[in-house]
């Protein structure tokens, strides 16, 4: 791959959650940047409270290769956490991951392991046409 950045819509074709919203991936040589989108939930006085896990890892499909996590904006990681002020509150941020291979593939981003419904764990994110856009250039 040269310097280029691609970016990609992703397509989630397991069961996921909402919220937070997977937005978009943004692939270049030395990161993939993973977009998200969050509303403070209504079930919480004060809208809560989140953060992300430091061992949260993108995993290519048949693939044991995990892509670690490498910095995140604009959302604390744990144990240090953000705490929302009303239930009206939103956050948008990004996780740096390693850069996945610039190929079409489906992959998980897991925060954890054993995951809670609470954890921001997604499950066979399509990317697709990442070839094309590579090859447009």
């Amino acid at each position: 791959m040269k310097n280029d950045t691609y970016v990609v819509q992703p397509l989630i074709k397991g069961a996921n959650k909402n919220n937070p919203c997977l937005l978009r991936f943004v692939m270049n040589e030395k990161f993939t940047r993973v977009d998200f989108g969050y509303a403070a939930p209504w079930i919480y006085k004060k809208g809560g409270w989140i953060h992300i896990a430091p061992y949260s890892y993108l995993k290519v499909k048949d693939s044991k290769k995990k892509y670690l996590l490498l910095s995140a904006q604009n959302i604390p990681i744990s144990p240090d956490r953000h705490d929302f002020e009303t239930i009206e509150d939103w956050k948008v941020f990004s996780l740096y991951f390693e850069p996945l291979p610039t190929k079409d593939c489906i992959v998980d981003l897991i925060e954890e392991e054993n995951p809670t419904k609470n954890d921001f764990n997604y499950y066979e994110i399509l990317l697709e046409g990442v070839q094309n856009i590579a090859q447009a250039e």
